[in-house]
């Protein structure tokens, strides 16, 4: 092994550097998206397309997929960083996350941003309740690609962030992990 092989942290979840991933959502009037990682395939059939994604229940984007049943995963590449700061700081109960920002809809209406590398467009298949989140089970009703690229990963992103939006977020996932301890603890019984 040389010192190229060597684990940058002594944490094996160090190790996990997920893609970042934009889902959005909208009903009638409203529309938000969030930055998650939490997104993963779970079919390799060809013509049955599925992903199972997990989002805390405090998000809009969450509610939004509770009420209309879909949404739109998208990736997106270093050219698209601004959007972990427009999609992942603000609320989207009380921010449009959109403006400035190029969209359109394909097949469930969900929004679609035009600057992403591609995007699936899904129907909720099933859900579940896991405490702190809800898990969906998403069957991908269209994909479509949009610009060429190579998905941004988490350790990339906060390498390339500045030092005041990378203690935004660890503010705010301190804060997360508060509400989603919380709220595991309630769904094992462990607290009232």
């Amino acid at each position: 092994m040389n010192s190229d092989d060597k684990p940058i942290s002594d944490d094996p979840f160090a190790l996990v550097d997920p893609q970042l991933w934009l889902i959005t959502s909208a009903t009638e009037n409203r529309r938000s998206g969030l930055i998650a990682t939490f997104v993963k395939k779970a079919s390799i059939v060809p013509d049955c397309p599925r992903f199972v994604i997990g989002l805390a229940h405090q998000h809009e984007t969450c509610r939004l997929i509770e009420e209309s049943g879909s949404c739109v995963l998208h990736l997106f590449s270093r050219e698209q960083s601004n959007w972990v700061e427009q999609f992942g700081v603000p609320s989207g109960s009380q921010t449009d996350k959109f403006k400035s920002t190029s969209t359109q809809t394909i097949k469930t209406g969900a929004p679609v941003l035009s600057d992403a590398i591609c995007a699936f467009d899904c129907q909720v298949e099933r859900s579940w309740e896991i405490g702190d989140r809800s898990l969906f089970l998403l069957q991908v009703v269209e994909t479509k690609m949009l610009n060429p690229g190579f998905p941004l990963r988490f350790s990339d992103m906060w390498n390339m962030v500045s030092t005041e939006l990378r203690q935004t977020l660890s503010t705010l996932l301190v804060r997360d992990q508060q509400i989603d301890r919380q709220a595991i603890k309630i769904w094992r019984g462990e607290i009232d």
